[in-house]
């Protein structure tokens, strides 16, 4: 018998545990982990303004609101004294790029549901414990974890899991269509070649109680083999520590370049290093690297800066990569959450990649276009990006990311066939944390302070749309909606195939206004392997 996680656990690893709110800074995450605390708490008291005021009160008193916001004693102690640029308070060098080294992995956090667990762990046993959950991931034997229990840490924690009953029978991964890919679900996706797999930003949630039988979360053990990873940017939801975790040490994982941890991005390679990784590459922009039969291409990322103009500091950017995943039979870019800003726009590089490459098959592309007033930005994730918003853009409605017209126009530069909409949940484990609408029939409650709202169109559009905005258009490339769990497996010159995985079929109905799937694409399910 072999031995896994229960798919209701979720790992995160952070630098302390000591309170509420540290449970909730997952170490990798550049806006919204310990690094940018200091900003989030000296933030607070505008937020409590806006709420107070409303949205038209606020945007009616946005300037009054900063400039009262720079003079309290909190904020004032972040600033390089008076110093203005662009309207705003200049902050001081330290905050904008700490040291890396002052924050640490130091805390393993588990959870189901309402059920936590804080293992300490030293800076010398993350490799053991990292081997442990890439262990139980493919399936563990007795033999093995007794091995492994020889560390104390880990004997501990498998004592800790054996009676909280999170240690489960593993069932054995899922077939994995080659070639083509398994969508995950939110921005995770696994590109298969005729040998090469490539994991694309992985992010496992677990599933819940609440959620229906039958259609449940993949997870890592879910995946079987993974020989590379790419990583678009540093948020929580597209580098997750806890999510990397159960991948072997020696797993390759390509992560964006990043000169010095700042305030937007964290260092991928060396938070993945302090864990064991022994094989990550930063990649800059244009670098290649071959993963058996699959060619990796990092492209450039713009888009999600806080505006599309300069800022007030302006060595401070989201630093990321887009990604082209190639083999012989199929190839597949990610665009994430991409758009423009003031370095540069995907249609050049999407342009550059068709003349220098040929046409890409599928687009997979975030269409969430997050038009936002910069400064609401305290009531999403996002709340460290008003640093570094002039004070003249602050009412100003940003574009941060591509929507629905700009994923297609992408995909049409590309030459590619289908677009997918990704990069907005898109089934219930994502939208208990606040990611995407909501379709009716969804189990559960969002977490305190996450939207209820079935569709914000102009930050959570339902994936749907896509194929609405396409309808009426014309013309360009087919909008395919995949759901969580769902795979394509790619037939050349043919119509590919949506398979959908026994075990994780999608049960709910679609948005009420939802155009019909192009009719290039048949359906099947696709059995388990055992």
């Amino acid at each position: 018998m072999r031995f896994t996680l229960h798919r209701g656990v979720s790992l995160a690893v952070l630098a302390s545990a000591r309170t509420e709110a540290d449970h909730h800074e997952d170490l990798g995450c550049s806006i919204q982990g310990p690094t940018a605390r200091p900003v989030r708490r000296a933030q607070v008291p505008l937020k409590r303004h806006i709420a107070a005021l409303g949205r038209e009160g606020a945007l009616r008193e946005a300037d009054a609101l900063i400039r009262w916001l720079e003079d309290t004693p909190r904020y004032a102690a972040l600033c390089q004294g008076t110093k203005r640029r662009m309207g705003r308070r200049v902050l001081r060098e330290d905050v904008l790029f700490p040291d890396p080294l002052r924050h640490r992995p130091r805390v393993l956090h588990l959870r189901q549901d309402s059920l936590g667990l804080d293992v300490p762990v030293r800076a010398k046993d993350w490799p053991v414990v990292a081997d442990l959950f890439a262990s139980l991931a493919r399936g563990a034997t007795r033999e093995e974890l007794r091995a492994l229990a020889t560390v104390p840490v880990v004997g501990e924690l498998l004592g800790d899991l054996s009676q909280a009953g999170w240690l489960v029978r593993h069932a054995g991964p899922v077939d994995v269509p080659g070639p083509g890919a398994l969508f995950v679900g939110h921005n995770t996706v696994l590109v298969s070649g005729r040998e090469g797999r490539v994991l694309v930003d992985p992010y496992f949630r677990p599933t819940g109680e609440v959620d229906l039988p039958g259609y449940g979360a993949l997870q890592a053990g879910d995946l079987g083999r993974v020989d590379a990873v790419v990583i678009t940017h540093s948020h929580g939801d597209h580098f997750h520590l806890g999510s990397l975790l159960p991948l072997p040490r020696d797993t390759r994982i390509f992560v964006p370049a990043v000169a010095r941890e700042s305030l937007f991005s964290t260092d991928c390679a060396l938070r993945l290093k302090q864990l064991g990784f022994s094989r990550v590459e930063p990649l800059r922009w244009g670098e290649t690297r071959q993963v058996e039969d699959v060619t990796v291409h990092a492209l450039p990322f713009h888009g999600e800066q806080p505006t599309d103009g300069e800022g007030p500091h302006p060595d401070l950017y989201n630093e990321g990569n887009t990604w082209l995943v190639r083999s012989k039979d199929f190839s597949a870019a990610f665009f994430a959450d991409a758009g423009h800003d003031v370095r540069g726009d995907m249609d050049a590089v999407c342009r550059r990649v068709r003349k220098q490459q040929g046409p890409v098959d599928v687009l997979f592309c975030g269409v969430r276009g997050f038009r936002l007033p910069p400064i609401f930005f305290g009531f999403t994730t996002l709340d460290a990006f008003l640093v570094n918003v002039p004070r003249d853009a602050l009412t100003t409605p940003q574009r941060l990311m591509a929507g629905p017209e700009e994923a297609l126009r992408y995909g049409e530069l590309l030459g590619a066939r289908y677009v997918v909409p990704c990069a907005d949940g898109g089934a219930p484990w994502y939208w208990r944390e606040g990611m995407g609408p909501r379709y009716a029939g969804y189990p559960g409650e969002p977490v305190a302070g996450a939207s209820n709202m079935d569709e914000n169109p102009d930050a959570d559009p339902y994936p749907e749309r896509l194929a609405q905005v396409r309808k009426a258009q014309g013309e360009g490339p087919q909008a395919l909606l995949l759901r969580p769990g769902e795979a394509l497996r790619w037939r050349g010159a043919r119509k590919p195939e949506v398979l959908s995985t026994r075990g994780f079929e999608w049960p709910f109905g679609s948005w009420r206004e939802a155009a019909p799937q192009p009719r290039s694409a048949s359906r099947a399910v696709q059995r388990p392997r055992r």
